[in-house]
């Protein structure tokens, strides 16, 4: 572990790579300390090339941006600041293989920010959400600008002018996250979701989350054509052949079952 890294913990078994940031005493919030070591984490070989990268947080996942840092910052050293936190969900946005979000406690400001940039999401149903920068007289800014495209364009407005909190139950019915767990099996359902992950073609998973990443940013024509250009990138790989003939495999296998 890197100097850069005291507030990031970083652990790989080769296939999935876990990134738990562990600011515990100060809600995980992120610094700009803590944000470089989120990316110094990002930019290691084992999160790199993992198939499957985890993202969570001691205690909470992330109670925001860290106030005690912005309240001192100049004009330029806030956009310093807020420009260090779009790198960092940006390379998580980038990563090649799907990143998936283990969430208890609090997903606030930056910390919902960061939820969003994962790809899957698996989160305690004690979870809370929210943007409270209207508490501080900020506005919701860089990932915030995911939030139409999420929830809708009705529900993004009250997240980001009223700034109130809401629980899983409400986060998962607007589409905010996608799983929500009991409190004790949370580990175990993030588990069985990486699992699932990992039956399925790391070639084929990239391509579409490269894929999912430009159709936020075209029109449907273009969006169709870039599906057919990821479509025939796929048989470059050699992926569907492979995976094809597993699935036949699959098929011609008596069941155990009598």
């Amino acid at each position: 572990m890197t100097d850069s890294m005291s507030n990031v913990r970083l652990e790989s078994d080769g296939e999935v790579a876990s990134i738990t940031l562990t600011r515990r005493g100060k809600a995980n919030a992120l610094d700009s300390a803590t944000t470089a070591g989120l990316r110094d984490a990002l930019r290691q070989p084992a999160a790199a090339s993992a198939r499957v990268l985890v993202i969570s947080g001691e205690g909470v996942f992330c109670g925001g941006a860290d106030i005690r840092e912005m309240e001192n910052l100049d004009a330029v050293g806030a956009e310093r600041f807020i420009r260090g936190l779009h790198e960092t969900f940006l390379l998580i946005r980038e990563h090649p293989a799907p990143v998936v979000a283990e969430v208890r406690g609090a997903a606030l400001g930056a910390g919902l920010e960061l939820l969003v940039s994962c790809d899957l999401s698996v989160v305690a149903e004690d979870a809370v959400f929210g943007m409270p920068e209207p508490h501080v007289g900020l506005p919701s800014v860089i990932e915030a600008a995911l939030l139409p495209g999420v929830v809708g364009l009705v529900r993004a407005r009250e997240l980001l002018f009223l700034g109130d909190p809401i629980d899983a139950a409400e986060a998962a019915r607007i589409g905010l996250v996608g799983e929500v767990a009991p409190v004790a099996d949370l580990e175990a359902a993030v588990k069985a979701k990486v699992e699932r992950l990992l039956r399925l073609s790391p070639e084929a998973l990239s391509l579409q989350k490269r894929l999912i990443g430009r159709w936020l940013n075209l029109p449907l024509d273009q969006a169709v054509e870039a599906g057919v250009s990821a479509f025939r990138a796929a048989y470059r790989t050699g992926a569907p052949k492979r995976e094809m003939e597993k699935f036949w495999r699959r098929r011609s296998t008596p069941s155990d079952a009598s």
